[in-house]
């Protein structure tokens, strides 16, 4: 069964507002078993709207929509679905009330305007916005399903999933998509293929495999169609556990997550702390673990020290240090990362200094060369890095490369 995804709004166009609805309508769709044949913006133009939809319904048989269904003049979805089925707009009675009502909730008065979104089209089932006042619409045209929803993301989400799954689910029948992911670092994409080829070479046809490279990690994920979701991941992990001897030292995690959640979590269970000490990255592996709720019980804190003078004064990395080795060295990061875990007093430091561009490189150390650093009460383990990219790229790299270091010095402390 297969999907066509049609976003409408002039915003779109422009870049005013990014569509994040039909990346959320993929995933979604995909887990369904439904696969998405194209996904169309389209401004707030009747007639281009009108092409959009038949164009959408001959590509194929279940069309999602989204946006365009406001109470003000450039919300233009309605009339153009009206005219192309052949509908009359009748106002109803169950949908004015769940308007009235939110309404009176938020203490706001029900204008003519906003009562124009009680009116819906005849030949339409009415899918009821619990979250907001434009209902969402499914038309049944021949072979032809259409689903009609408002664009605001929320609403849409709500919509989706209480009202139009339901019927998806009758229409595509029983078989859903099972996905397992493991996450890995510190390996590139083409070597990692050529690590595994054997084993992806023997994978049974109705598996499919397929690698999502971010910067600093690969997300290596299986997905299978089935009617068993638990056989299907107990299949599919089986898969997993063959090839897992082969490619063990670049694993991060089974779960599909970023690489500081899985750090954040294994820290957490086993109850130690960790802190980090920045100079490149400027606080963005800080950033990235206290994206995270929950990351207090584990993360005490940051220093960014992006200047020497604070190396020197806050981290008390030694003078002699900085003037002979230079602020990007082992030697710099050893002492930045052993003097965070003393001035902070955890389990673990992450120190990192490098050269991220697109200036300051020279022939000794050039633009993307970068030291990191993990300092335990045990033990202090380093890495050189020579990363290429743009200087954001860079950057993300040495993150998710420091936060790799950290989660096997843990994982080995632990053993």
């Amino acid at each position: 069964m297969e999907a066509a995804i049609l976003t409408i709004g002039d915003e779109l166009l422009i870049g005013q507002v990014i569509d994040t609805n039909s990346a959320w309508l993929a995933s979604r769709l995909n887990e369904l078993g439904i696969k998405v044949k194209i996904r169309i913006s389209v401004g707030d133009n009747a007639d281009e709207i009108k092409d959009a939809v038949k164009n959408a319904m001959n590509l194929a048989p279940i069309v999602i929509t989204t946006g365009g269904l406001g109470p003000t003049s450039d919300d233009r979805t309605l009339d153009v679905l009206c005219n192309l089925f052949d509908c009359k707009l009748y106002e109803n009675q169950e949908v004015l009330k769940g308007i009235a009502d939110l309404f009176a909730k938020r203490g706001y008065i029900l204008t003519e305007v906003n009562r124009r979104q009680a009116l819906v089209p005849d030949r339409a089932k009415v899918l009821f916005n619990k979250v907001g006042t434009a209902p969402g619409l499914y038309f049944e045209e021949s072979s032809a399903h259409i689903f009609v929803m408002p664009g605001v993301p929320f609403e849409m989400k709500e919509m989706f999933t209480n009202a139009v799954t339901p019927y998806l689910k009758q229409i595509s029948g029983n078989k859903i998509y099972v996905h397992e992911t493991r996450v890995f670092s510190g390996i590139g994409e083409s070597w990692l293929s050529d690590t595994i080829k054997t084993w992806e070479e023997k994978l049974p046809k109705d598996i499919s495999l397929a690698y999502l490279p971010t910067p600093g990690f690969i997300r290596l994920r299986l997905s299978y169609m089935t009617e068993d979701e638990l056989m299907g991941r107990q299949l599919l992990n089986k898969l997993f556990d063959e090839v897992m001897p082969l490619v063990h030292q670049y694993f991060v995690s089974n779960i599909d997550e970023p690489i500081a959640a899985t750090l954040l979590r294994e820290m957490i269970s086993s109850g130690k702390t960790f802190c980090t000490a920045e100079s490149c990255t400027g606080g963005f592996i800080a950033h990235q673990i206290t994206s995270i709720p929950g990351s207090s019980a584990a993360f005490k804190g940051s220093v960014v020290a992006y200047s020497n003078e604070i190396k020197q004064n806050f981290l008390n990395v030694n003078s002699e240090t900085l003037l002979q080795k230079g602020a990007v060295s082992e030697e710099t990061v050893k002492e930045m990362a052993a003097n965070a875990l003393k001035l902070m007093n955890t389990d673990y430091a992450i120190a990192v200094s490098g050269i991220a561009g697109p200036g300051g490189g020279t022939a000794d150390k050039p633009v993307g060369m970068v030291w990191i650093a993990v300092a335990s009460k045990n033990n202090i383990e380093t890495q050189e890095l020579k990363l290429g990219g743009p200087r954001d790229v860079i950057i993300a790299r040495s993150a998710v490369s420091a936060m790799f270091l950290c989660l096997n010095v843990k994982r080995k402390e632990d053993k």
